[in-house]
């Protein structure tokens, strides 16, 4: 039997089993753009291509793999991604390519939100010394004025580097508090009110005297979670009710067609974030908007291969594996 045969075709979104299409979608993805290099996993680029992906997308594909380890049991694909990150480290953080001297800071702040859902996942408290090392990294980057630039050796500074990062050291002083930390995350948060906020949603990035205004979903997605974890770690409501704000909007925002149309990696972000401010308190309309993404994604979303790059559906840069991991982490959550 298909991988895609063995799970129920949507219908009603009551009969639809998640679980079961995450564990599909993630067959392929495995199947098509993962190799066992004898040690580690390695995420290829292309769908059986040789050439390794960036680490952006690499931290979405592991991502992937922690949301199916919390829906199986089974780590052990999570863990060897993890490990295969060492090709990317230089120092304390991670470069885009091997080789490469550049550090950006939002890719390091992705991959430390991994290392944290990790180290809980296996109880692993060396994964998350790993990530407060990359806050340190990152705070590096930061602007004295709150902001965290994109890259080492750029000014522009980005909602997508400073929002995460102030969400990953929130996480960490959860877990042993840290008034630098929480320090850190107020700087940028406040920064990003002050100089992105447009309403309750928020521009791109500010370089010199210009911003860039476009309003993508996971910047929004990224926002909510800090935010949420600032009323988590402060028990501050103000911070509840600017991160619901910014879930509404967006929600408003963003209709079925923009979603369709935004790559799917971004949406995962974004959904993720809003999922974890509907379980604190209810989010109107959430649920149905995500089932009716992951039913056009099901039903017109995948190509001959079982990859979600059929239909139309939106795409970060051509290149599979970071968007399928998006989709595999949304069927793994809605799950």
């Amino acid at each position: 039997m298909s991988a895609r045969r063995a799970v129920t075709e949507p219908g009603a979104t009551a009969g639809f089993d998640h679980g079961a299409a995450a564990v599909a979608a993630w067959r392929s993805l495995r199947d098509a753009c993962l190799r066992d290099d004898g040690e580690t996993l390695v995420v290829t680029e292309r769908a059986g291509g040789t050439r390794l992906a960036p680490v952006w997308p690499v931290s979405q594909v592991l991502s992937a793999a922690i949301d199916l380890a919390v829906l199986t049991g089974d780590d052990r694909d999570a863990r060897s991604i993890a490990a295969g990150l060492e090709r990317y480290r230089r120092g304390a953080g991670y470069t885009p390519r091997r080789g490469n001297r550049r550090r950006y800071y939002d890719d390091n702040a992705w991959i430390g939100l991994d290392l944290v859902r990790l180290a809980v996942l296996s109880g692993d408290d060396s994964r998350r010394h790993r990530a407060r090392a990359l806050v340190d990294l990152i705070a590096e980057g930061q602007d004295a004025d709150g902001g965290v630039r994109w890259a080492e050796g750029r000014r522009s500074r980005h909602t997508c580097a400073t929002a995460p990062a102030a969400q990953l050291a929130l996480q960490l002083s959860a877990v042993e508090p840290d008034p630098g930390l929480e320090a850190f995350a107020g700087r940028g948060l406040d920064w990003l009110d002050r100089t992105l906020a447009r309403g309750p949603l928020y521009a791109d990035h500010v370089e010199g005297g210009t911003t860039d205004e476009t309003l993508w979903t996971y910047n929004q997605g990224s926002v909510v979670g800090a935010k949420l974890q600032l009323h988590l770690v402060t028990g501050d409501p103000a911070a509840l009710s600017q991160a619901m704000a910014t879930a509404r909007a967006s929600l408003a925002r963003f209709d079925d067609e923009a979603i369709w149309r935004h790559p799917p990696v971004f949406n995962a972000i974004w959904l993720r974030n809003l999922s974890a401010l509907d379980a604190a308190t209810p989010v109107p309309g959430l649920r149905e908007r995500i089932d009716t993404y992951l039913d056009r994604a099901w039903t017109t979303g995948r190509d001959d291969d079982g990859l979600f790059t059929a239909g139309g559906i939106g795409a970060y840069d051509g290149t599979p594996a970071i968007d399928h991991a998006g989709v595999v982490q949304l069927f793994a959550l809605r799950a």
